[in-house]
């Protein structure tokens, strides 16, 4: 797999950091795991997959093309496609700070979001 990790960095043309960046680890931990001295996590793996619409079973064992085929469809892409450009990166950038912190703060910021909506809710209601 770490072979495949360089030539999927090396073909979409991104250095070490920039690829560390994306799945929030260290450019020095994407040197171990090229080189074989580390594995990469399930975790890892599957924001590789995810983020770069990687073939996960290509990765994994060589299996097939390195892209997914099919960009999936779902409300969440939806909805992103409906935000204007300043506020999709707004909120690019507010998914990439959300996922680099630890699973406390993760669910810290969705009670906080679901609490404003239940506010919301009951706003509305008393219209």
């Amino acid at each position: 797999m770490n072979k495949r990790l360089k030539e999927l960095r090396l073909k979409l043309g991104m250095s070490q950091a920039e690829l560390g960046e994306i799945i929030g680890i260290s450019n020095f931990a994407i040197s171990s795991i090229e080189r074989g001295e580390r594995k990469l996590t399930e975790r890892n793996l599957s924001l590789i997959c995810e983020k770069l619409k990687v073939n996960k079973e290509w990765l994994e064992k060589g299996i097939g093309e390195i892209f997914q085929e099919e960009l999936p469809t779902d409300k969440f892409t939806e909805l992103l496609a409906d935000i204007d450009k300043n506020s999709r990166e707004r909120t690019k950038e507010f998914l990439e700070v959300y996922w680099r912190l630890d699973e406390k703060s993760q669910k810290v910021i969705e009670d906080l979001t679901f609490s404003l909506l239940e506010l919301e809710k009951s706003f509305e209601e008393k219209k």
